[in-house]
């Protein structure tokens, strides 16, 4: 059966070519980060019991046609997860493990350093930049928040609200470094051998209520979702045979429900299944996509930008918004509390993210010949 379902001959060393750039990854990226954007700036009208228009709009032609969650939540998360699951998988078919993450770090970590410290500054000058209402952080906050163990904390730190995600995919990284070589031989082992071990990891934590053992059963609870883009990675470069493919997949998925269901570990609301099932299905239309959308310009630099955005979306919009919905026309504000997020988005992947990127690889030049 082995042989039928797991393409078995895979080239041990890495592809130069691979199947080539996914543009339809540039959409899904633009999507997930809209997704998100829209969500939270639904969710601070809704936190502030005040109307708008477009939470309406959202409430009756999306959700409610679809029958998601309130305010679209979870699924730019969704989108962002499985397209990391892609994305990560991909690229470590070139890589080497140690030179994989190491270009993951740089990826993640400098901005993250930069936003965190901002971030601190806005909640120790009493602005609230999340749903959370944090106040009087101090220096250890902030330093634990660039470090992503704030989430392990008793009592629980917030920071950047949305870096509860970038624990999970360091997770997922580790686990793609100290796979590679399998993923090169037998691809299918990787994406399976994770099934029992997020499956144990769920046991284990379940029954505790401390904020690590929460976290730590969130790995359990959202790898799978990780592990699925990984085999939609795998199937699309024909490494895994799409019936075995689907199988794996369809386990990390129950597994995914189960966790969502009985381990309190997603609280995002009642339809956190519907909602990855919908974007592990739009990921499978568009990872293949390469119209003249995919190809744009403008949609290949906004999903350059997606991580910037992603970061800072929340402490430029919900700052503003407080402080000047009351003076100025709804409608007004949001669109500035967008423009705003443009904006330093745009200065801190020129400042932050493109020096980092572009430092490391003629660095890996230099290290390799010297």
């Amino acid at each position: 059966m082995t042989n039928r379902l797991i393409k078995p001959e895979v080239p041990v060393a890495p592809r130069q070519g691979g199947t080539g750039y996914m543009h339809g990854l540039d959409l899904l990226r633009v999507i997930a980060s809209v997704c998100v954007v829209l969500t939270h700036l639904v969710a601070w009208f809704t936190l502030r019991e005040k109307d708008f228009w477009l939470a309406h709009v959202v409430d009756q032609y999306v959700v409610g046609t679809l029958h998601l969650n309130p305010r679209l939540s979870f699924m730019g998360v969704a989108l962002f997860l499985v397209v990391s699951g892609v994305v990560v998988t991909h690229v470590a078919d070139r890589e080497r493990p140690l030179q994989f993450l190491r270009r993951r770090v740089v990826r993640l970590v400098p901005l993250l350093w930069v936003v965190t410290p901002l971030v601190w500054l806005l909640i120790n000058l009493g602005f609230q930049v999340s749903s959370a209402k944090e106040e009087n952080l101090t220096f250890g906050d902030m330093v634990s928040g660039m470090f992503l163990v704030n989430y392990f904390q008793d009592p629980f730190v917030a920071l950047v609200a949305v870096t509860w995600t970038l624990s999970i995919q360091i997770v997922f990284y580790a686990y793609v470094a100290a796979t590679i070589p399998l993923l090169r031989r037998r691809p299918w082992i990787p994406p399976l051998a994770a099934v029992p071990l997020c499956f144990i990891t769920l046991l284990i934590t379940d029954g505790f209520s401390t904020n690590t053992a929460h976290q730590i059963g969130q790995f359990g609870a959202y790898l799978p979702v990780l592990c699925i883009g990984q085999l939609i990675s795998l199937v699309h470069s024909k490494k895994v045979h799409p019936i075995a493919g689907t199988a794996i997949g369809a386990v990390h998925f129950l597994l995914f429900v189960w966790a969502d269901k009985v381990g309190g570990y997603t609280s995002q609301g009642d339809s956190v299944p519907r909602t990855l099932f919908i974007a592990v299905l739009l990921t499978i239309v568009l990872v293949s996509a390469s119209g003249p959308v995919t190809r744009s310009a403008f949609i290949r630099g906004w999903s350059k930008r997606t991580y910037a955005i992603y970061l800072v979306h929340l402490s430029c919009m919900y700052p503003l918004f407080d402080t000047l919905m009351g003076v100025l026309d709804p409608n007004l504000v949001a669109l500035m509390g967008l423009a705003l997020t443009a904006l330093v988005a745009e200065i801190l992947h020129r400042l932050v993210e493109m020096p980092a990127n572009n430092a490391v690889r003629p660095w890996e030049k230099r290290k390799s010949t010297t």
